[in-house]
């Protein structure tokens, strides 16, 4: 796992975790609207949980362009302007969709004093969300409270949209986990190939692959 550019604060050892889930990048390399929306809404979070650590979880979906960097590293940049800490934030830029944010997020806390999580997304995301956080919260036998932080989406016409994409996307989901029937990681999977490298900031292997996408939220 790879640490924030500064020195270790007291966010590392907060009992609090906010994470932040990616959206769509734009074709031009850049943060979408729902990015930075999101990254915003944590920011301010973060502001008022002193301690908190800050997962941005997010890689390269299946629209991803080929030269831009994972979501994670995008959502740090925003992090950072909006007065986030860099010691405070933690990159997973490896998943592709919001198990993988569930399956890749919860893997960087274990080993973490962390009793609350704060799910950050847009509102009719939050619900699969938090869905997916959950279970694989339950599957690794994580005692945690995980509870949502839902992100409005100013446009109306928008927000009717994903509140409709989100119901199929939950019966996706739920149809996906009901097939494969298991959700715990296996025990050479417990943290998901992560290393502590002092000195940087917290990042995932990026050569590990995760499960096919379903759909990366893109909600502009």
């Amino acid at each position: 796992m790879e640490r924030g550019s500064g020195p270790p604060g007291r966010a590392v050892n907060g009992e609090v975790a906010i994470i932040v889930l990616g959206a769509a990048v734009r074709a031009d390399g850049t943060a979408s609207a729902a990015m930075v929306r999101r990254v915003r809404h944590a920011a301010g979070l973060a502001r008022d949980m002193p301690g908190a650590v800050v997962v941005l979880s997010g890689g390269q979906g299946k629209r991803h362009p080929p030269d831009a960097p994972p979501e994670a590293r995008l959502m740090a940049d925003l992090a950072i302007r909006e007065g986030v800490a860099p010691e405070a934030l933690i990159l997973e830029p490896r998943s592709r969709d919001t198990f993988g944010n569930a399956r890749h997020s919860l893997a960087l806390l274990e080993g973490r004093a962390i009793r609350q999580i704060r799910l950050v997304t847009d509102r009719p995301h939050l619900r699969r969300a938090l869905w997916c956080f959950r279970r694989v919260g339950r599957a690794r036998g994580l005692a945690v409270d995980i509870a949502g932080a839902g992100v409005p989406i100013p446009d109306r016409r928008v927000a009717a949209l994903a509140h409709v994409r989100e119901v199929f996307a939950l019966l996706i989901y739920a149809a996906r986990l009901r097939r494969r029937a298991v959700l715990a990681a296996s025990p050479g999977d417990a943290h998901d190939g992560v290393t502590h490298v002092p000195g940087r900031t917290n990042t995932a292997d990026a050569n590990h692959r995760p499960p096919a996408s379903a759909g990366r939220d893109s909600h502009s």
